[in-house]
């Protein structure tokens, strides 16, 4: 079954361009492989990632993810059956969100007339509708209850 998932992280610490550079191309690399394709946002501080792929091959990735000293805080946020990709031409897509001329292309996404929820996603995290703090506030228990 093809699926997207949609996960948020937090950078350990803050990314130089060449370390997005050096990630991108890790990822890349290991996604043309598996037959993965997605889109990776970075703000700064915060990372939102779509991947597409077979399930068992996306969920094995995502633990791999998970035990990247590189991020924490970590959430899974949607796991959806798709009919097609939507980034099916990118094995790894990687656009920083203080670039004014990338932050187009996220742009360009929104243009879309049947946008997939993962286009939402990213257009609302480009362009600070939606904060990942926020999104781990709400998926955080609250202590005493």
């Amino acid at each position: 079954m093809l699926i997207e998932f949609i996960y948020t992280s937090t950078a350990s610490e803050p990314f130089s361009w060449t370390e997005l550079e050096v990630l991108r191309h890790e990822c890349e690399q290991r996604n043309h492989i598996e037959k993965i394709t997605g889109m990776q946002l970075y703000d700064g501080k915060h990372f939102m990632q779509v991947l597409e792929g077979q399930e068992k091959k996306v969920l094995a990735l995502f633990e791999l993810i998970k035990s990247d000293p590189r991020h924490n805080n970590i959430e899974a946020l949607i796991q959806n059956p798709i009919d097609k990709r939507n980034f099916g031409d990118w094995a790894m897509g990687l656009i920083t969100c203080d670039e004014k001329t990338q932050l187009q292309t996220v742009t360009e996404l929104r243009g879309k007339t049947r946008k997939p929820l993962s286009y939402e996603l990213l257009y609302a995290f480009a362009h600070n509708e939606l904060t990942i703090d926020d999104i781990v506030e709400t998926n955080t228990p609250s202590e005493g209850k």
